[in-house]
């Protein structure tokens, strides 16, 4: 995959897609800037050699809360590059007003057009060929010379401006979307041992697809548990967690994965750690061992002896990935087992990454250093998953 570094950028037009998708509150303000100063790096590297660059980007989908206007977007980066860099909006997405406004930029400067999704055929899944024969993509495309994707944490779609552009034009890699595959390259494709997985979260389904991978192409040597994920596993065990904790796994319709659950536990047996203690909140933050269980009340988080147990392998790991917290850790008192298992990370002197909206809300709140901090979800997902990711095989088509 070529890479910003092995094209000649001066005075080239860069069709730049990166990922600026922040939470909105209900007055569409952005709450978070997290993506803005990453792809602010790519975006910098590219005006400082001269290069034009044009930002394309997204937010929220149409119909969505969040779908919105791009413009305090670009005030946001204008502020973060600060007052050498020209930053300008347009509220076009293409057409004749955008190609003429792209012809005469300057060297250097940064033009950023609205929201992507505002694009009729922007979100159609197709191939990088068809979509290059969209109306959008040509457009941009006769006055465009190189096309940068940075756009790591979409790159699970097939997007018209992830793909479109790359049969027409010469097409690299930004800055994050190198820094991103190399680290997750790193994790999967040859990881130093031993190689640790954690998995926790409400989202289980990705959890098992990815222990299944990394399991069984013996990446991982292995898998601790939180969140619903151990809870699974204890219900596959045949241990009753009681009514409360029941009643949230139907709920959120997580009983089907037991069978997952059981088959993935019979065939890598020791390699699959769950919690042996819980934390509850009885009045505050109490831990109870799995000879109390069922229980009256609903489990929150690890107890005390699965932390330690898991502090411990950590330790020793020479490569550790975490998708997802290890309890319900945005109640008082009960982000203990997710911050003592990131701070565990911290001091292993292994290789450590870590990605999802959650982790990063806790790294940034301990101020916990790790290798590398993902900024996908999905995209992080499917890779560690062993999935092809179609923006990256079109960069590399």
């Amino acid at each position: 995959m070529r890479t910003l570094t092995d094209v000649q950028l001066e005075g080239k037009v860069c069709l730049t897609r990166v990922d600026l998708n922040c939470p909105l509150d209900e007055n569409l303000n952005l709450l978070d800037i997290t993506r803005i100063k990453a792809h602010a790096e790519t975006i910098k590297f590219i005006s400082d050699r001269k290069g034009k660059v044009v930002v394309i980007a997204h937010q929220g989908r149409p119909g969505s809360s969040d779908f919105s206007s791009l413009k305090l977007h670009a005030e946001s980066l204008g502020k973060i590059l600060g007052a050498k860099y020209t930053v300008v909006f347009i509220a076009k997405t293409h057409g004749p007003e955008v190609e003429n406004r792209i012809r005469k930029m300057k060297l250097g400067e940064i033009l950023v057009l609205e929201n992507v999704r505002m694009v009729e055929n922007e979100t159609k899944e197709k191939p990088a060929t068809e979509h290059a024969q969209d109306i959008y993509i040509q457009s941009l495309a006769k006055v465009g010379d190189i096309f940068v994707n940075d756009a790591f944490s979409a790159a699970h779609r097939s997007h018209a401006s992830l793909v479109g552009f790359t049969p027409l034009m010469p097409s690299v890699a930004g800055l994050i979307m190198a820094k991103e595959v190399q680290s997750l390259q790193r994790v999967v494709e040859n990881p130093e041992k031993p190689c640790v997985f954690i998995l926790g979260g409400i989202k289980p389904e990705d959890s098992f697809k990815v222990a299944e991978h990394v399991l069984t192409n013996d990446i991982a040597d292995y898998i601790l548990t939180g969140g619903a994920v151990s809870q699974i596993l204890l219900v596959a065990t045949g241990k009753s967690l009681g009514t409360p904790s029941m009643d949230f796994l139907k709920k959120k319709n997580l009983l089907k994965f037991i069978d997952i659950a059981k088959s993935q536990m019979d065939r890598f047996g020791g390699k699959i750690k769950f919690q042996s203690d819980f934390a509850i909140n009885d009045g505050g933050r109490r831990i109870v061992t799995l000879k109390d269980l069922p229980l009256n009340f609903p489990i929150l988080d690890i107890g005390n002896k699965t932390i330690e147990e898991f502090k411990e392998i950590i330790k020793k790991s020479s490569t550790c990935v975490l998708n997802g917290p290890m309890g319900k850790f945005e109640d008082e008192g009960f982000d203990v087992g997710t911050v003592e298992v990131f701070k565990a990370m911290e001091e292993s002197k292994g290789f450590s990454l870590a990605g999802g909206g959650h982790s990063v809300s806790v790294l940034d709140k301990y101020q916990i250093n790790l290798s590398y901090v993902s900024t996908a979800g999905g995209a992080m997902i499917q890779f560690l998953m062993g999935k092809p990711l179609p923006a990256i095989m079109a960069l590399n088509s």
